[in-house]
């Protein structure tokens, strides 16, 4: 029965652990481009997530450039079609407002300070005024193509990558390495490692994030139980706070919005 319980605490423990770091590939992650659309704010599982690391500038930076990225990624693709669309003598003036909207969005996302008390609370009206922008253009797109026609101009920009989102890449990495190596340092002084040699490792590129969570896996494993679960329940606490501060920021939003509409769009 104890072997359960360590087993099970151990699992616990490699969640929270999970938890406390951001994935270094960030390809897609906020997933502005998703058809989603929403009535007055309500803020849905992914973005509540999302929101969760904002509570300091480094966190925020990294939202707000995940967003351009999606932005800039969606007007990439939407002004292929236009192009393309253009050539086969269809009118593309409604296609071309909405990127136009997209482009001024995209300064819009471009202008908000990080640092700033309610950048979470503009981070999630531009999100879903990218959302709207994106939804509008595929239902624009629609009504002019079949759905051949439509798989057919899908299948040509579907794998196209711009500089510009490259190097948006690049800048996120970067980004979220600094954001877990504050995490991790976090972690270690938690766990009481001294040894930050795979902290380094792993900042230098030569282990992956998740080889750093196996290894500090193993070095809680062989903790003694009641080590164990001061870690899990100081993990724990940590986890927690953080679910806390997104959702004040979710009631916030919530209370500031009643009674007038947030800039969602049409």
């Amino acid at each position: 029965m104890k072997k359960i319980l360590t087993v099970l605490m151990m699992l616990m423990i490699f969640i929270s652990i999970s938890s406390l770091a951001i994935a270094d590939d960030p390809e897609d992650e906020n997933g502005t481009d998703e058809e989603n659309q929403l009535e007055d704010l309500e803020i849905d599982n992914d973005t509540k997530k999302e929101i969760e690391i904002m509570n300091n500038s480094l966190g925020a930076e990294i939202r707000l450039l995940q967003l351009q990225k999606a932005i800039i990624k969606n007007l990439l693709k939407g002004e292929m079609a236009v192009e393309v669309l253009k050539a086969l003598e269809y009118n593309t003036t409604s296609l071309e407002l909405i990127l136009s909207e997209m482009k001024i969005l995209l300064e819009d996302v471009k202008a908000v300070n990080a640092s700033s008390n309610d950048s979470v609370q503009i981070f999630v009206e531009l999100k879903y005024e990218a959302k709207n922008l994106t939804r509008q253009f595929r239902e624009a797109i629609k009504e002019l193509l079949d759905g051949e026609k439509l798989k057919d101009i899908r299948e040509r920009i579907r794998e196209m990558v711009s500089e510009e989102e490259q190097n948006y890449s690049k800048q996120i990495r970067n980004k979220i390495k600094q954001f877990n190596r504050n995490r991790l340092y976090q972690l270690y002084g938690i766990i009481g490692e001294t040894n930050n040699s795979f902290i380094n490792e792993y900042l230098d590129g030569n282990i992956t994030l998740d080889q750093l969570k196996y290894h500090l896996c193993k070095t809680i494993n062989h903790m003694n139980r009641e080590r164990k679960y001061e870690i899990f329940s100081e993990l724990k606490k940590d986890n927690i706070k953080k679910k806390i501060n997104a959702q004040v920021s979710v009631n916030n939003m919530k209370n500031s919005d009643k009674g007038k509409g947030h800039g969602k769009g049409k």
